[in-house]
Parts: C-alpha cells; structure tokens; sequence
C-alpha cells in the first residue's frame, strides 16, 4: 500500500488533489492509504509520532508555515521520504530542489502533469518496497530499511529487530521472519539469530562481531554457511562499484 500525506492550506484544492490521486492509483492496480492535512504542523506531527509515509505532496506557499521550512523538518525525522512540492509560482521550484525535492508540480498544470509524476514515483516506490521490512497490524505501521536492521533475536514469542536507530519487537516466528528476508543480506547464524551481513565487522574463529559492538556466537552448523555468504555478498558489493 502506497502511504500518501497531503497538506494544502485550500480545503477544495486538497479534495481535489486527493480524488485525483486515488484515481491515478486505481489505474496503475496500486492500493493508497491518503491523509491530508490543511495545517502543516498536524502533518509533521504525524512524522513526529513515527507515523510514515512513502510521499508527501506539500504546499510551498502557506501562512501557519512555509512549506519549504516543513519539508525541512520532516527531512529530520525521515529522510527517505518522497517529497513533492505543490505551488502556484515556478520561482519556488528551485528552492524544492535544495531540501531534496522528488518532483514539484505547479498547480495551474497538476492535472496535465500528475499522471507522469506518478508513473515515475510509484516505479521507484516499487523498486525500493522489495529493500524494506513491514510490520503492519490493524493499530500499526512501521517499515524498517533492510540496511537499518544488524541482527534479529528471538526473545520468548517475540521477535526483537535491532536497528541502527533502536530496538523495536513483533510478535512472529524467526522462522517466518527470514522468508521475508533478503536471502542475499540476511544469515542465520544459530537457532536464535539472524544477522545483517552488512553489519559483520569481523568473524574470529565461531564469533560474530557487528558494527553495533554486539558479538553473537554462530552454531558449529551455521559457521561454514556464515563465512561462504559473506564473501559472496562482498564480491557482489565489489562488482556493484565496478559498473
């Protein structure tokens, strides 16, 4: 599902925008979840309290805040965020583009260029879904970047993902989890851990360092398949800076 924040100060131009988007969504098969918002601040709040979005389209030009001043803020708090910039003046479109704008549609055009900057975000978003873990309940939402996450613990029902920004939890079988997985990223190191290849610093003898100062201890089983991932994953990542 594509997570989509609006905020415009012009209650009817925000309707608008809203049906329009829903239609652009419905002709390409893409489920959309859409929040708008006619006060900035609730739409940054809403980042605040680590509610996501995949894109937010913002209004430049609004008296409780400037968009360009929001959009910073957000950047703070989320800095994958697709941002696209909505404004009734073209001198503004500049300016989008310094605080790391996707794509800025003037208003007087949106209908005319809506349906091609929605064909370029929703083929980006679906290229970026495949490098992201989901956890979504009917009271939460929250994805998690695969190169975030450094290793994974099973701690009685729970499962604990560990990340670069904190520890969150998720009630599933480590089993389950893995087939979610990049098999190419993730490795299974004994019956209680996966762990981020990305975030091994060093492997001594059966111990695991990660870039966290975490050491895990691999099984006698998993050690040969740890050490023989690892490598490949490095040879890929080699031939990536090639091309």
């Amino acid at each position: 599902m594509l997570r989509i924040g609006l905020v415009d100060d012009e209650r009817e131009f925000l309707k608008v925008l809203e049906r329009r988007l829903r239609r652009e969504c419905e002709k390409r098969g893409i489920s959309c979840w859409i929040d708008g918002f006619e006060n900035p601040e609730l739409l940054y709040f809403q980042f605040a309290e680590r509610k996501a979005y995949d894109v937010c389209f913002v209004d430049i030009e609004m008296p409780q805040m400037d968009g360009r001043e929001l959009a910073g803020r957000i950047r703070q708090l989320d800095e994958r965020v697709k941002l696209i910039f909505l404004t009734s003046h073209r001198e503004f479109v500049r300016a989008g583009y310094r605080i790391g704008a996707f794509d800025f549609l003037t208003k007087d055009r949106l209908l005319e260029d809506l349906p091609e900057t929605m064909d370029h975000l929703i083929r980006v978003w679906l290229e970026e879904e495949n490098q992201y873990y989901t956890i979504q309940t009917s009271s939460r939402y929250e994805r998690i970047p695969f190169g975030d996450i450094i290793y994974i613990y099973k701690r009685d029902q729970n499962i604990c993902i560990v990340t670069k920004n904190g520890e969150t939890h998720e009630r599933k079988s480590l089993k389950k989890i893995q087939e979610e997985l990049d098999e190419e990223q993730f490795v299974l190191v004994e019956r209680g851990h996966i762990v981020n290849l990305a975030h091994i610093v060093r492997v001594n003898a059966r111990e695991i360092e990660l870039s966290s100062g975490k050491t895990v201890t691999a099984s006698r089983d998993h050690i040969g398949l740890v050490k023989e991932r690892l490598g490949k994953y490095y040879l890929r990542k080699l031939a990536m800076r090639k091309e």
